[in-house]
């Protein structure tokens, strides 16, 4: 028997567990904040429109920061809205910043090993 294809909110599901599991904050994106229509630059206190579905924070022991990882969960076929390509542009460009797009909790395994991996490297690091 064929299993049907996982539903955006079933991969984002697992994807938080995988992330939850592994000691990291979530943050959802909350669409009452969201400032719809507005091309302008992000507004103090506003999530603007195309900002990734899920931010993952893990804090960097004895230093009070985090590393962040923004998510967009997508399906197999599912496609980003262009809101969303030109938000993640807009955080890349300009910020240094990537915006995820994961399909399948075995590429948030993948980041999540990624951000261990700086954890680490880091705490080598005397600043």
């Amino acid at each position: 028997m064929t299993r049907p294809p996982a539903s955006e909110l079933q991969v984002e599901a697992a994807i938080s567990d995988l992330f939850l599991r592994a000691g990291w904050y979530p943050v959802k994106t909350d669409a009452a904040l969201v400032t719809r229509g507005s091309r302008r630059r992000v507004k103090s206190g506003h999530i603007p429109s195309g900002f990734p579905d899920m931010t993952y924070l893990l804090g960097l022991p004895g230093t009070g920061l985090c590393v962040a990882a923004l998510i967009e969960t997508k399906t197999a076929t599912g496609h980003a809205r262009d809101s969303q390509v030109e938000r993640h542009a807009e955080l890349r460009d300009l910020y240094g910043i990537a915006a995820h797009i994961v399909r399948d909790p075995r590429e948030a395994a993948a980041l999540i090993a990624m951000a261990r991996r700086v954890v680490g490297a880091l705490q080598g690091v005397r600043l």
